[in-house]
């Protein structure tokens, strides 16, 4: 298999969303369905993750020490470790292409703002990725998503986010075993509708300017031609409810809606 049939997808969201349980169930799922896959831990801070990776960028740096030697504090901490990754990157690239996998999943650091915000991380997925193709999916926590302020706030960190990184972005609610299916379709209506999501907000007393504002990035986050919504679906590690639906909308992004099995790799588009 050649170097130009790895995808990559880009796990992204504000902390405690459930960025390293997705990791871990996306990729269990994925090699239950026969598709070969490769973990990438690129937060140097993480003090326990739930996979084991096939990469691990604690392995060149480690925050930890890090803050130790340099007196530093956990988020200077993280800034300083991602900076240094930067003088890693031909070895991280190496031993991520040597796993000749069909799919490589990157778990970012927890502090996102400090990942995705500065120069340094989209220059540091940038030299990971190279020219492969790659997608974000960007998670809501179901219980911001529960919200409308909160859900607001969500919004414009996945406009943010997808301004920053300029790679395709899918957005999706994570948690969804804590939802009743009612509430998941009220949310579903509302991510997928701007004027729902409008009418929502200013039902719950925010300012119509800033309604319409969300609403407009909501908008502008939905893919052209109307070929997925803005949030897929709603996506749970703990119970694995729609990750076959988030693989499908991967498959749509990344290969057209071509299966890519890897017994029979298909060419990069």
């Amino acid at each position: 298999m050649g170097l130009d049939s790895m995808y990559y997808v880009v796990i992204v969201g504000p902390a405690g969303s459930g960025k390293s349980h997705l990791v871990d169930a996306l990729g269990d799922w994925m090699e239950f369905n026969q598709l070969s896959v490769a973990r990438v831990n690129l937060d140097p801070a993480a003090e326990w993750i739930p996979y084991e990776p096939e990469v691990d960028v604690r392995d060149y740096v480690n925050t930890r020490t890090i803050m130790e030697k340099y007196k530093l504090g956990p988020n200077g901490a993280l800034v300083a470790s991602i900076d240094m990754l930067t003088e890693h990157l031909d070895k991280i690239r190496e031993e991520i292409e040597a796993t000749k996998t069909n799919y490589v999943l990157i778990d970012t650091p927890g502090q996102m703002e400090l990942f995705a915000f500065r120069d340094t991380g989209p220059y540091v997925l940038r030299e990971i990725i190279g020219d492969s193709r790659a997608v974000v999916v960007f998670i809501v926590d179901a219980v911001f998503a529960s919200n409308p302020k909160s859900l607001a706030s969500s919004i414009f960190l996945a406009m943010s986010t997808r301004l920053r990184l300029g790679l395709p972005q899918i957005n999706a609610v994570s948690k969804a075993d804590l939802l009743q299916p009612e509430r998941m379709e009220e949310i579903n209506e509302v991510l997928n509708n701007p004027d729902s999501l409008y009418s929502a907000l200013v039902s719950a007393g925010l300012d119509p300017g800033l309604a319409d504002a969300a609403a407009r990035s909501l908008e502008a986050l939905m893919p052209e031609g109307g070929t997925a919504p803005a949030v897929i679906r709603f996506v749970s590690a703990v119970s694995g409810y729609g990750l076959d639906d988030l693989y499908a909308a991967l498959q749509q992004v990344l290969a057209g809606g071509e299966d890519f099995y890897t017994e029979e790799p298909n060419p990069r588009l």
